[in-house]
């Protein structure tokens, strides 16, 4: 069984939990020992603030200089997942960026912070969004 997801709010709490119930024996048919978490639901970053990131990053591609070069949307966008995100282990060994889409509304406001903070800083880009 995969993992199952669902977004339980006041108006949909009846036939939600009329759904869990309806599949819980073929759930634990499959797997006899399942966990259940509830926690308060996080939002995913919003198409705005997707939008505001790549303006960030195009900023960067026409502002920024690193050693007599200037870098693509798309290397300020690996190298700014790899600073402020972390990173994750390929199966070669290789590294990449976490990905900006697992970060929630909160966590992808925190990132552009982080990075226009950082920009200001090091290259002397005045933000003007």
């Amino acid at each position: 069984m995969q993992s199952v997801t669902y977004r339980l709010q006041l108006q949909n709490m009846r036939p939600l939990m009329t759904t869990i119930w309806n599949n819980l024996q073929g759930w634990l048919k499959e797997n006899p020992d399942l966990e259940i978490t509830i926690r308060p639901h996080k939002s995913k970053r919003s198409t705005e603030q997707n939008r505001r990131l790549w303006k960030i990053y195009q900023t960067l591609a026409e502002q920024a200089w690193v050693s007599g070069k200037r870098f693509s949307q798309d290397a300020w966008h690996e190298y700014c997942k790899r600073q402020f995100i972390g990173c994750e282990e390929l199966p070669d060994g290789s590294q990449i960026g976490i990905s900006t889409t697992t970060l929630n509304t909160g966590e992808m406001t925190d990132y552009q912070n982080r990075i226009q903070a950082w920009a200001a800083q090091e290259f002397g880009i005045i933000w003007e969004f």
